[in-house]
């Protein structure tokens, strides 16, 4: 029958099924679950949960684009919160709805939001993020260990650019920004930097 797997913590099933890399392994995780017979009947609740949204995410990756929407009426039922595969299936298809110059301001936004980040984690700043620094830096120190924190990624830029987009995203709304709002402090205040 194999090695079965022993929930003594629904939090810690929780955090590795919800981290699992794809759903074929998170599918292979649950059939390791004590038989439902042997199980609690919160425990089955969530062994069923977590079956229902690998289930729908194999599907999304197959290409069934209502497995998102049936992935998000198991999570409301369940009054639980979404996955983070869930939540990046709803970035994606929301993504896809953005007209050619809008999916451009959003690819634009995005660079601009990491390097506010990261201006707000050298500063020590930014609750829940494992680059906060526990010595915030401080005056203008903070703009090349910001742009140290970027390197390498898409939103890799100079010192200066760095707090112009600090500063841009700051304007635009800080950590509540919106596309709409980003658009509107661009327009306002011409081209943003790059």
């Amino acid at each position: 029958m194999g090695q079965q797997l022993s929930i003594k913590s629904d939090r810690i099933l929780n955090r590795i099924l919800d981290e699992a890399q794809d759903p074929e392994t998170g599918l292979a995780l649950l059939s390791k679950c004590p038989h439902p017979s042997q199980q609690t009947p919160e425990q089955n609740l969530e062994c069923s949960f977590w079956q229902d949204q690998f289930t729908h995410w194999r599907n999304w990756r197959a290409g069934d684009l209502t497995a998102v929407y049936y992935a998000l009426c198991s999570c409301a039922l369940s009054r639980r919160p979404p996955p983070t595969w869930l939540c990046k299936a709803a970035g994606k298809l929301c993504e896809q709805c953005l007209s050619d110059d809008e999916k451009r301001a959003y690819g634009d936004l995005k660079k601009h939001i990491r390097r506010w980040e990261a201006v707000e984690c050298v500063r020590g700043q930014y609750p829940g993020d494992p680059r906060n620094y526990k010595m915030g830096v401080h005056g203008d120190d903070v703009w090349p260990e910001a742009a140290k924190l970027v390197v390498g990624t898409d939103a890799e830029a100079l010192a200066d650019t760095v707090r112009k987009s600090h500063a841009l995203i700051r304007r635009a709304g800080g950590h509540n920004v919106t596309l709409q709002s980003y658009k509107r402090e661009v327009a306002r205040n011409g081209r943003a930097a790059e």
